[in-house]
């Protein structure tokens, strides 16, 4: 029986195909559903042979991670809270849904699929196969 899901989020077409596609799973069961959202980190970069190197982007704000949180749960606002659960987290997209997966043991991930190109994959990679290698649960990718 089912009993608790995980959808990876970034707002992304792929991704709201998943939620979709979650939503459809539990929707005759009294399942859970949780969202999960990374956000990156600042990239350093180094600027010359010693010490010295720049961040690419700026470290999230706690205001904006709640803020994140926030627009998770009002996708689920339908559901009772009990049902419902929203995780915004710092680290890379595969590793997060992963690292969460681990922690909450849930029946299900569920991830969008981006349908990026052979080369796409090879030069970017792709966190839906990051998350299905990795996962320590069965892994869903929604086209």
């Amino acid at each position: 029986m089912l009993a608790h899901v995980l959808v990876a989020y970034d707002g992304s077409e792929g991704s709201r195909h998943a939620l979709q596609f979650a939503r459809k799973m539990i929707a005759a069961t009294e399942a859970k559903i949780t969202l999960v959202q990374a956000v990156e980190l600042p990239v350093p970069v180094v600027i010359g042979p010693f010490d010295g190197y720049v961040t690419l982007g700026d470290m999230p704000t706690k205001e904006q991670l709640e803020e994140a949180e926030k627009k998770l749960h009002a996708l689920l606002a339908d559901l009772p809270p009990s049902r419902c659960g929203a995780r915004v987290e710092l680290g890379t997209p595969a590793d997060v849904v992963v690292r969460v997966a681990e922690e909450l043991s849930p029946d299900v991930v569920v991830v969008g699929a981006r349908g990026l190109s052979v080369a796409g994959r090879w030069l970017l990679g792709s966190v839906s196969d990051r998350v299905v290698h990795h996962c320590p649960c069965p892994v869903t990718v929604v086209r």
